[in-house]
């Protein structure tokens, strides 16, 4: 192999990395905590942390389906209420929120399964006043 073929390849991979990496961020919102496909013990509460660029208030939405509604938030029907939704605070900066946490069998954080969270943020600009992160997938189990 040439060295300038070489050279190419090694720059196109570079290149690559960051595609990659924006994919995960929507509307300057990149989700951090819990990563997508990862498991939450039942009953603990796991610390929902996202990386956020940009003005604005940042809330959570934790939700048993990832159907959104017209806007682009999570949790369209309205038979399926939020598991959880809060207002994320700034600390070291990232953005954190860490759910209440309730002792009753029938609580999201004590029933095993698939969950979904989305982070968005409260800040009119162009028409869109929520501006929403990508919707990422967890297990509580």
């Amino acid at each position: 192999m040439s060295p300038r073929l070489t050279f190419l390849l090694v720059i196109a991979g570079l290149l690559a990395v960051p595609t990659a990496a924006s994919a995960a961020t929507k509307n300057g919102i990149t989700p951090l905590a819990p990563k997508a496909g990862s498991t939450v013990p039942t009953g603990k509460r796991p610390t929902m942390k996202m990386r956020v660029n940009g003005p604005g208030q940042v809330w959570l939405r934790v939700c048993k389906t990832k159907a959104k509604r017209t806007d682009g938030v999570i949790c369209n029907d309205p038979a399926h209420q939020p598991e959880a939704i809060g207002r994320a605070r700034k600390k070291s900066g990232v953005f954190q929120f860490k759910p209440r946490y309730y002792d009753f069998p029938a609580f999201w954080l004590n029933s095993p399964g698939v969950y979904y969270w989305q982070a968005y943020r409260i800040a009119c600009g162009g028409g869109d006043c929520l501006q929403e992160s990508p919707i990422t997938r967890f297990k509580v189990g």
